[in-house]
């Protein structure tokens, strides 16, 4: 971005600070990025819920003395953790397929004695 005198003296002139006006001349401005672990990160939702569903977590967390929410993400953790066994077991069955498959396995050693 290049800021000339002109830009300088319009931002000026418009009332914004001196001090949030960069200065005459060329600036890199670059975005940061910063890495969060999903675990980490919190998302605030808001949704529909039915009514039984919620007084049955509720009644959970007054019994527990635990957090409403936390409740909610240990029973939403573990039925993605459910679902991503159920994915692990398809992809181990599409392995033992493979490595069992004469065909598949001649067309590998092919391709490496081609390497």
């Amino acid at each position: 971005m290049e800021v000339t005198q002109e830009d300088y003296d319009a931002m000026k002139a418009k009332g914004i600070d001196e001090e949030a006006i960069p200065s005459v001349g060329k600036h890199v401005f670059r975005r940061r990025t910063r890495k969060i672990n999903p675990r980490d990160a919190k998302i605030k939702l808001t949704f529909y819920i039915e009514g039984d569903l919620l007084q049955h977590f509720q009644k959970r967390a007054n019994e527990n003395k635990e957090y409403f929410e936390r409740i909610l993400n240990e029973e939403l953790r573990r039925a993605m953790e459910r679902d991503l066994i159920g994915e692990r077991a398809k992809l181990d069955l599409a392995a033992e397929r493979l490595v069992n498959d004469s065909a598949f396995i001649d067309a590998v050693s092919e391709k490496l004695k081609a390497a």
